[in-house]
């Protein structure tokens, strides 16, 4: 059994009904289970009229296999959603609620959330209860002929909180890409480690029913012991690890030989992957390293690349691949634009937004990305951000090249690099690193090693010894508690 993502409903049925769909934080469900949960949620929402609104439903919870359940409703009757994950405060929620003009919340947890004028919808293991009835509902509109499927807030440059409107259309064009170019099959358990709300898990959430595989969910206390994690992974053999690379780097002390020896893949996004993780995990595990490339704009990712020992030998930073089928990039002055079908419509409410960064060519929706990168015989290189390209007594400095030539150093297990402003101008540049269990090393010696690979102009002013590179909720280094560990005396 699995789903298909051009008819949005189930099909194969008879096909493997009793292996699991879907193994939750809280409880897990086959596929056959699956299916009857998901059918009998949507009537739930057919009767409250949900799928009759026009505004977008807010999904919250964390990792319960509810959370699955919910979103494969909503896409079978095609009612856009925005994951929100338990982890957000309730000002960040009520502030997309706003923007979004939500209606419905579908509740996969075990608290109320009460806001004014929007329904909630409580969905627990085995009970479904309307907690509460919106306002005066939005106006339906018309069927628009690419409809949404999901939205994904993400931090915008004004501190107010943009959400990336994919469609139908984006999510097929993905969904083709997934399973027919990276090997994976029906058999394959899918380990699930960033939050729902988080881009990233679009991987997993949407490949495991395209083929009809298994999602493992990793709720926030599992992942952040690593013991704990590989544990579960061995529990449930599973197959596909998918993550950041800041979070795969948590588990570099561990012993690998004798872990989680069912994985055959590692799929990295959202970060440059270092060279020295790559090769420690072609070197350690009998396995597979996936790097891709792609803003939430074009719909997860849109490049790939199987990276081999001569890849690791011939080339650091390494490459995140060659492009997708139905899609193209364009460099132009340095910058990446993606032009595709997976490529967003736009940001919810915000014409000027959506005006500065989605362009078409030719008649294609196009996405201006603002990293920068270049193309060797069609395979990219990312070269950095934009913003992470800052400007230091007139030199222009990559923050992202300083970090990769820290990670050369076999001491160091992980590091960052943050620009510090004051009045919005870049005033240094320091390092923070931490260091393999027993490799200690002085300040100095850092400097010397930075020194014979880098220009002067690139050399930190400041060097601080952490014991965590500490991570945001996306997994990825949180660059403002970055800076105030380094402030912190």
């Amino acid at each position: 059994m699995r789903f298909c993502f051009d008819s949005k409903e189930f099909i194969e049925i008879d096909h493997r009904p009793d292996v699991l769909a879907v193994i939750g934080s809280d409880f897990q469900l086959t596929w056959l289970e699956f299916e009857k949960a998901v059918g009998d949620f949507s009537e739930v929402l057919i009767n409250q009229h949900v799928s009759l609104d026009d505004s977008p439903v807010l999904l919250y919870g964390h990792k319960s296999a509810n959370m699955l359940v919910a979103i494969y409703a909503c896409m079978s009757l095609e009612i856009p959603y925005i994951p929100i994950d338990e982890i957000y405060p309730k000002d960040r929620i009520e502030k997309v609620k706003e923007i979004a003009k939500v209606n419905w919340i579908i509740n996969t947890s075990n608290s109320a959330l009460n806001f004014e004028d929007s329904g909630e919808i409580q969905l627990l293991e085995m009970t479904t209860d309307v907690l509460s009835f919106p306002g005066e509902l939005v106006e339906v509109k018309e069927q628009a002929s690419d409809p949404l499927v999901y939205l994904i807030f993400t931090s915008g440059s004004t501190g107010e909180p943009k959400g990336v409107q994919i469609s139908s259309e984006a999510v097929q064009s993905f969904s083709r890409w997934m399973t027919s170019d990276f090997g994976f099959s029906e058999t394959d358990v899918f380990i699930n480690t960033a939050v729902l709300s988080f881009d990233l898990s679009v991987f997993e959430v949407m490949t495991f029913g395209a083929i009809g595989g298994t999602i493992l969910l990793n709720d926030k206390t599992t992942n952040s012991d690593p013991q704990k994690l590989i544990d579960r992974i061995e529990k449930y053999a599973g197959t596909v690890w998918v993550s950041t690379p800041s979070f795969a780097l948590l588990f570099a002390r561990m012993e690998p030989f004798s872990v989680m020896k069912t994985i055959h893949s590692f799929l990295f996004c959202g970060e440059v992957l270092p060279n020295p993780l790559a090769k420690s995990l072609l070197t350690n595990y009998k396995a597979r390293v996936l790097n891709t490339y792609g803003p939430t704009e074009a719909t997860v990712a849109t490049t790939l690349v199987d990276i081999t020992a001569e890849i690791v030998k011939n080339h650091d930073p390494l490459p995140v691949g060659s492009i997708k089928k139905e899609s193209q990039l364009i460099i132009e002055n340095g910058e990446i634009i993606i032009k595709g079908p997976n490529v967003s419509i736009g940001y919810l409410n915000r014409p000027d937004l959506t005006m500065e960064k989605f362009i078409e060519i030719d008649g294609q929706r196009a996405f201006k990305t603002g990293d920068e990168g270049r193309l060797e015989n069609g395979m990219l290189f990312f070269n950095g951000r934009n913003d992470d390209l800052v400007k230091l007594h007139g030199y222009r400095i990559e923050l992202n090249e300083i970090n990769a030539t820290l990670l050369k150093m076999n001491s160091i297990e992980n590091s960052a690099t943050i620009a510090l402003r004051r009045n919005g101008e870049v005033k240094k540049i320091v390092s923070l690193i931490q260091w393999k269990n027993s490799d200690l090393q002085s300040k100095e010696t850092i400097i010397q090693f930075l020194s014979a690979h880098l220009p002067s102009y690139m050399i930190p002013s400041d060097v601080k010894f952490v014991k965590e590179i500490p991570l945001n909720q996306n997994g990825k280094a949180d660059k403002q508690l970055l800076t105030e560990l380094y402030l912190k005396r």
